[in-house]
């Protein structure tokens, strides 16, 4: 009978948390839902019944128009380059520095990464101006590789820091096996170590990925070409020019949302893999 209670007492708080991860839940789909299904209703229906979809109401006519007035294959491809220029130089940058970091042991280097996890805590806005001058002077202003720099060094630290963190995981009985059968410190780095770091990496991708394709900052900064604008930048411009047209905006918040989510998706598997080695580390 006392086992039976004290199991009873246990469940109590799990209960609670239950409640109010269910809560926390419901606070973060509600807006999700009502974006989604005020995307496919007439505009006259949004007002109406704002919160559910019915056969009378639905129509594919919202995503359409927005498809075609936000130019979405022109900003999706300037999206997903401007994406892959920038996490193709923070997974390579990042690595290669951690890698520099961890493998000789001397003073000076551990200053130099500690400085680099300092800068952590730097606010990215801050560095918004200077970047800008030097991207002037460098003629890097409207060019994607100009802004891929701009969030590599705003991100690199963190980067860094993560990558860092993993490689020190590693046995050093391993990188000393590879140096005994002829392998130099690049190619340790490209055979045994990037091997080794596909989860971080995957996680690299997903946090730093989601940040870079829904940031409005740089490129409302960097790109003033309309041909060379991003998705959310095209957003922000036709949610601006659309005010009162709600069906409108919302197709347009799903179209920027949808390949965002897929690729989340995509690399999530990788996502929880390392938040749950990370945790079991701990």
């Amino acid at each position: 009978m006392n086992k039976v209670r004290g199991e009873g007492r246990l469940q109590k708080p799990q209960v609670a948390t239950n409640v109010i991860l269910a809560l926390v839940a419901l606070f973060y789909l509600l807006p999700l839902w009502y974006a989604l299904n005020n995307a496919f209703k007439y505009a006259e229906s949004i007002s109406v019944q704002p919160f559910w979809l019915t056969k009378h109401s639905f129509t594919f006519e919202n995503i359409a128009r927005a498809y075609e007035q936000l130019h979405f294959k022109t900003a999706f491809f300037n999206s997903a380059l401007i994406l892959a220029l920038s996490l193709l130089l923070l997974v390579t940058l990042g690595s290669l520095a951690a890698y520099g970091v961890i493998l000789p042991n001397n003073r000076a280097i551990r200053r130099l990464y500690t400085f680099f996890v300092a800068l952590i805590s730097v606010p990215p806005q801050i560095t918004i101006v200077p970047l800008l001058l030097l991207l002037k002077r460098l003629d890097l202003v409207n060019s994607f590789l100009g802004v891929a720099f701009v969030y590599a060094g705003m991100y690199l630290p963190f980067v860094i820091f993560l990558y860092a963190g993993f490689m020190r995981s590693i046995p050093k009985e391993i990188v000393e096996s590879a140096s005994i059968d002829g392998c130099g410190p690049l190619k340790t780095y490209i055979h045994i170590y990037m091997p080794l770091l596909k989860t971080i990496t995957g996680i690299v991708l997903v946090i730093r990925g989601v940040s870079i394709w829904n940031d409005l900052l740089v490129p409302l900064i960097v790109l003033n070409k309309n041909a060379m604008f991003t998705l959310p930048l095209q957003l922000y411009i036709f949610s601006s020019s659309k005010v009162g047209q709600w069906d409108l905006v919302f197709g347009g918040t799903v179209l920027v949302c949808l390949p965002i989510t897929v690729f989340f998706l995509a690399f999530q598997k990788s996502f929880v893999k390392g938040v749950m080695a990370g945790s079991l580390k701990g």
